[in-house]
């Protein structure tokens, strides 16, 4: 199974661009599956101390219209995250989308940071706790959505649950603690992890740098400015495996020890 992985840009006037050069790599390259960075087709606006309305109905429209446009990758499925309204509330989806059956909701973030450059608690409805890896294909994925990374009994959860490939689409700036997330990710479930960012150029908030990681917490490919995409093949069956070793095994030794 070939992945790909994405940085892509924040800044609105940068995205179009951004846009013709992946589809370009993912013509050439042919993966089954491209990862994109959460809430990718708008710029980052939620900060601030109220929402502001037409901001949002922007994000929402510049969100419908990628998705319209995702025929023009060369793949099987596309995943990542995006601003949704409902009667209830404001969330951001995690979804798939396939030419086959287009847009599938999977589920909704739940860990909302209350940070000066994501007020996630006002902008956003808190969604669900529902850690459980969905079929596609020939694989299991799930997602951790940005802050969700940190919280490794999560990434425990999705293992469990069969997942191959764990989704991680983030915001987020360099600090150490998201690669320390990611790698702990992979150890705990056993999965890969595919964790896709934004990468400012006009202000200093993230840092792009997105990523691949085996089962065992190897560097697979990391994208940069300079090579803001990359395309890997993994096996699935590595991941079965790896449920099957250290420290999973442990954790299952122990969970049946509890039960029983």
């Amino acid at each position: 199974m070939r992945i790909c992985i994405c940085e892509f840009p924040d800044e609105e006037a940068r995205k179009e661009g951004a846009w013709k050069a992946l589809v370009q790599h993912a013509t050439s390259t042919t993966p089954d599956l491209v990862v994109l960075p959460e809430m990718p087709f708008c710029q980052w606006i939620f900060t601030g101390d109220h929402v502001d309305a037409s901001q949002w109905q922007d994000a929402l429209r510049g969100h419908e219209a990628s998705i319209a446009r995702f025929h023009e990758l060369s793949c099987r499925w596309i995943a990542s995250s995006r601003p949704i309204e409902t009667d209830v509330g404001r969330y951001n989806e995690a979804f798939v989308w396939s030419p086959d059956m287009g847009y599938q909701s999977v589920r909704r973030k739940w860990y909302l940071p209350d940070a000066p450059i994501a007020r996630e608690t006002l902008w956003f409805t808190q969604g669900d706790r529902n850690f459980t890896s969905t079929p596609f294909g020939p694989v299991r994925l799930g997602f951790q959505l940005c802050s969700e990374m940190m919280f490794p009994e999560h990434s425990r959860e999705l293992g469990w649950s069969g997942a191959h490939l764990i989704v991680q689409p983030r915001a987020t700036g360099a600090s150490k603690r998201w690669r320390v997330a990611s790698e702990m990710s992979a150890i705990a479930s056993g999965a890969y992890v595919i964790s896709a960012n934004r990468r400012s150029y006009d202000r200093n908030w993230f840092s792009g740098e997105s990523w691949i990681l085996s089962p065992e917490a190897v560097r697979l490919a990391e994208t940069s400015p300079e090579q803001p995409f990359a395309t890997v093949t993994i096996d699935p069956l590595v991941a079965e495996h790896a449920k099957q070793t250290y420290p999973r095994d442990l954790q299952r030794m122990y969970l049946r020890i509890s039960v029983s």
